[in-house]
Order: C-alpha cells, then structure tokens, then sequence
C-alpha cells in the first residue's frame, strides 16, 4: 500500500506518450472516420450503459473539430432522429441492428452499409475501439478505401488472454484478424504498449492517455466537511468486481457508501449476488443510474471514489474524480502507468486488505491533510489531461500514418 501524504508533485515530465511535434491543426487538415452504437445515448443523456470509450471518443471527436480537423462518427440507423439537432458530432447512419441473421447479417448487410457510409464520407484515415467484430469491419472497410485503420485498446485485458472472455469465437477469430489488418495502435498505457509490441514488432504503438474537460473557472474542490460518502460508479459486469465492493463495505460498517450504475446488457450471476447483497447493507445506498449531467456533483461530493475492477486501462471515472478534487482508492493493477501513486492522488493498494485499510485511512484522514490531497487532485487533471493537449498528442501519430497512405488527401475530399 502506498501512502497518500505528500507535500507537493511535478507535473508529469515523463513522456508516457507520444512527443508533441506538430502545432495543434498540424497545419493539415485531417478527414477522421470513427464508429461507435452508444454515443447517440450518450449525447441524448439516456439511461443506458455507457463504457469508458465512448465518453473518450466523445470528447476526441469535439477537440479535433475545435482543432480544425474534419470528423465524423459511424452508427446505427435511426440514431439522428434520437438524438436531434443541435449536437457538435457529425453522426452518419448505417444499419439497425436489431435486425438481421446471426453471423449472416455482418455479410449482406453490416459490411456493405459501412462500407457505403464510409465510400461517401472520403475520410483519411479510420479509428476504432473496444474489441470485436466492429474492429474486423473497419479494418476490412479502411483496406478498401486504401487508407490507414487505427485500433484504440481500451482495456489491458485486449491485450493479452483475457480479451477472448465475454466474445463468441467468431468474435475473437474476427478481432484477431483485425489486429494483423491495424496499421497502428494508440493504447492507454505502457502495459498495453509493452504487450503489443511484443505482439506486433514494428507496428506503431502510441500512448495516449485520456482526456477530461475540467473549466478553466471549475469550482475548487469541496472540503472535507462537505463530503459524505465513498462514491463507486459504473457498469455492473464482469471485471467490475462488485462482489470486492460488496466485502470492502461489509468490512466497514461506519463507513457510508454510494454506489451508482446499472446492471449491462449482459450480467454474469456473480455480479448480480453481489448487487443483491449490497442491497442489505445499511451503509450501503444503491443510487442507480446516473445521468451524464449529475455525475460532477455526485464524485464531488464523495470522499473517495472507489475502483474495484480487475482490469481497466485508463479509467475515465478516475479523471472525473480527480477534476472536481475527489482522490481515487484502487488497486496497483488498474492504476494507469501508476499515476495515483506517483502523484499521489489518492491509494494504490497491493492487494484487498491493503485497499480495505486505505479505505479507512481517507475516511478518517484530518481535515487539512484530505483538503490538500482535493487540491492536488484538480492541479493534476488540468495540467495532464486537457482534450486540447491529447488532440496535438493524437494528430501527431496519425499525421505519419496518413501521409503514408497510398492516396493522397486531396482525392479524397467530398466534391
């Protein structure tokens, strides 16, 4: 377990990505295509499930466009009429798919739409993310177009044996075609880049932390005072480890917990107990789910925020927290590139017992000591993560991929 007290913290001066060598627009425009079925949720404030990379490549797809760069996002039909007007990501429409034979319909009709939405949008160069059969479609269309495909891991299980849990195996054998077909990776951290460029030697692999958009008037942090509860947030699912959440709360009954998120699409049985069982405990509340919109004052009201998950990559709940000053209890495993423990942002435990003490350690921390910590916590999001800094981060790796290409920009452009 590491200790949270710490007088002060540089700014991170190692290059854990990629370096910044061009200006912001790179002074050349870039045509970017990307896919993705729960932005439209996410942009309608539904309640639905939303992973981690669809809130980042929501917040890419705006930076780039204030960078000056052309963007748009692949996804399913009807979702323009869902989402309505007003709204700062291009959505371009492709198949519903809710409908469809199984395996059947990627052929006759996933593939042929994508590849007729992308014919017409003439993008440089094609991004995707989170493993699975979308992986294998865009690296097929983007082959067709003759223009580079980028794949976003965003999760340290997609690198290694674990990414074959939770897909068929016409998934894994679709996605691993896929990564063969990838010109280049942009990753999360450096366990990923290690592990895919033992995997794939001489393909580009790229660090590129995530962003968060944090004001530059946001509020200073609340203090102690005014923070009630631990607050974790999330899916509930495998990997998520609820039944951890639900000993850690049950070892620590003084201690007033808020757990907010809904059940995904699919639920292993463990997961569901667990929620039932947390359900019972007094300290416990179940919030449900929360909208985009309140998510800010529910972490900034926390104490804590708590990580439970076996794996993650580069956990956006961690910079939400850390942008309204709530430091972050986790274990070393999903504590990306070490950042909690090297900023000292919160307790990055070696194990369930050193998290369960730490736990109890920030609750009980004196006043002035966790109004410090709160403090550290926005100075670093602000100075590590803006979206502004991860766009320049982001055109400059794919800058090289698409000058590369074998059809220059301009006869791709929309007439």
């Amino acid at each position: 377990m590491h200790i949270i007290r710490h007088a002060g913290y540089p700014l991170e001066s190692r290059r854990t990505g990629i370096d910044i060598a061009v200006p912001l627009s790179s002074g050349c425009q870039v045509r970017i295509l990307s896919i993705d079925f729960s932005i439209p949720y996410l942009l309608k404030d539904d309640d639905h499930p939303i992973g981690g990379w669809a809130v980042q490549l929501s917040i890419w797809l705006r930076a780039l466009e204030n960078a000056g760069h052309d963007t748009a996002l692949l996804t399913w039909k009807g979702a323009l009429a869902h989402v309505g007007s007003g709204q700062q990501i291009k959505l371009i429409e492709t198949y519903d798919p809710a409908h469809g034979v199984r395996v059947a319909k990627y052929f006759y009709s996933y593939i042929p739409k994508t590849l007729a939405a992308a014919r017409a949008y003439r993008p440089d160069i094609m991004i995707q993310g989170v493993c699975g059969v979308h992986t294998a479609i865009m690296a097929f269309v983007a082959g067709q177009l003759g223009i580079p495909f980028v794949h976003r891991v965003v999760n340290d299980k997609d690198v290694d044996e674990r990414c074959k849990i939770g897909l068929r195996s016409y998934e894994w054998l679709a996605y691993s075609w896929a990564r063969n077909r990838t010109t280049a990776f942009l990753c999360q951290n450096e366990y990923q880049r290690e592990k895919l460029a033992a995997l794939f030697p001489g393909k580009p692999v790229h660090v590129l932390h995530n962003a968060v958009v944090v004001a530059e008037d946001a509020a200073p942090p609340l203090p102690r005072a005014e923070r009630r509860y631990v607050a974790w947030l999330g899916v509930f699912r495998y990997g998520k480890n609820l039944p951890l959440l639900f000993r850690i709360a049950q070892e620590l009954p003084t201690v007033k917990f808020r757990v907010a998120g809904m059940p995904d699409r699919v639920v292993d049985q463990a997961t569901l107990d667990a929620v039932n069982r947390l359900r019972q405990l007094p300290n416990v509340e179940m919030v449900g789910y929360i909208r985009r919109a309140d998510v800010q004052r529910f972490l900034s009201e926390a104490t804590m925020l708590l990580c439970t998950s076996d794996f993650e990559g580069f956990s956006n709940v961690f910079l939400e927290a850390f942008a309204v000053g709530t430091p972050v209890m986790t274990r070393r495993q999903v504590d990306p590139d070490s950042i909690v423990v090297r900023y000292s942002l919160g307790a990055s435990a070696e194990d369930e017992l050193a998290l369960t003490k730490s736990v109890k350690a920030l609750w009980d921390m004196d006043a002035n000591e966790y109004n410090a910590l709160t403090r550290r916590c926005q100075t670093y999001v602000k100075a590590n993560h803006s979206p502004s800094a991860k766009a320049r981060e982001l055109i400059a790796a794919l800058t090289p991929l698409v000058a590369k290409s074998k059809h220059p920009i301009s006869s791709r452009r929309p007439d």
